[in-house]
């Protein structure tokens, strides 16, 4: 082969391979931009997922107002009265404060701060009933560590849940109830099963009348009052104790106040 034939044969290769070259360059540069595009949408998904996270954060931290908890007492402390926060909802007239240190039973480790007036005038009303609760008098304050404090959420800060009235009633009362609801429904099995012989006797007949028409209503009554001043039932005893009074309606009466009765707050 002459030298120009060469020649000429290498011009004609060199097109090609120089064509080549800047295909594969084009295909370089193509996968580059999708995996800068990948890590791009990544990056977007995380920053997203982020997002939400902090947004969910903020939504869960929010105290919605009248939700309510309980707060077991761990601390307590004098304060000066500059340190309560300003738009925390009770009025502390006295120089000094007295802040209540309580952690939520439901969060852990997490702890709010209640604030009362210092007793140097007296007692706090608040404070008052809330030491009423546990009959303790104010120089015996640290009874109160321990306890559990039913909270719940006024302007944005904790407050305890208090009574607005004077304890009243008997926490044995409910004995009455018990009584009166369990000779009802042995009556009523005594019935269903044909002995009603065994309790038709007079001795029994008296029992129940007294059972019905004194015991159950006046049991009711006196839990009820109890109830209302210990914990946040808010029923009214006298409606209680009235229908309580009322036999055969009694049972279904007597049911419904227990079952109403288990699902109250106390105080304290």
């Amino acid at each position: 082969m002459s030298g120009e034939d060469e020649a000429e044969l290498t011009k004609e290769r060199e097109p090609q391979e120089d064509g080549k070259e800047p295909r594969q360059s084009a295909n370089d540069g193509g996968d580059e931009e999708a995996a800068d595009s990948s890590e791009t949408e990544t990056e977007r998904a995380v920053d997203a997922a982020a997002t939400s996270f902090v947004e969910l954060e903020e939504e869960l931290g929010h105290l919605s107002e009248g939700i309510r908890t309980r707060g077991q007492a761990i601390d307590v402390e004098r304060i000066p009265l500059d340190d309560v926060p300003d738009e925390y909802p009770a009025d502390i007239d006295t120089e000094d404060a007295l802040a209540l240190v309580l952690e939520l039973v439901d969060a852990d480790g997490q702890t709010v701060t209640v604030y009362f007036e210092w007793p140097e005038r007296g007692t706090d009303d608040r404070l008052a009933k809330l030491l009423e609760l546990r009959d303790v008098p104010i120089d015996r304050f640290a009874d109160l560590h321990g306890e559990t404090i039913l909270l719940t959420v006024e302007d944005g800060h904790y407050v305890p849940v208090l009574p607005k009235e004077a304890p009243r009633g008997s926490e044995h009362g409910v004995y009455g109830v018990y009584a009166g609801l369990g000779v009802n429904l042995l009556v009523a099995a005594a019935a269903i099963l044909g002995l009603g012989n065994i309790v038709a006797s007079g001795g029994f007949v008296f029992l129940w009348l007294v059972l019905n028409l004194v015991v159950l209503p006046i049991g009711t009554y006196l839990d009820a009052w109890d109830l209302r001043t210990t914990t946040d039932w808010a029923g009214g005893p006298l409606f209680w104790g009235t229908l309580a009074a009322v036999p055969g309606l009694n049972v279904l009466v007597a049911a419904g106040y227990l079952i109403q009765r288990g699902s109250a707050q106390p105080y304290i």
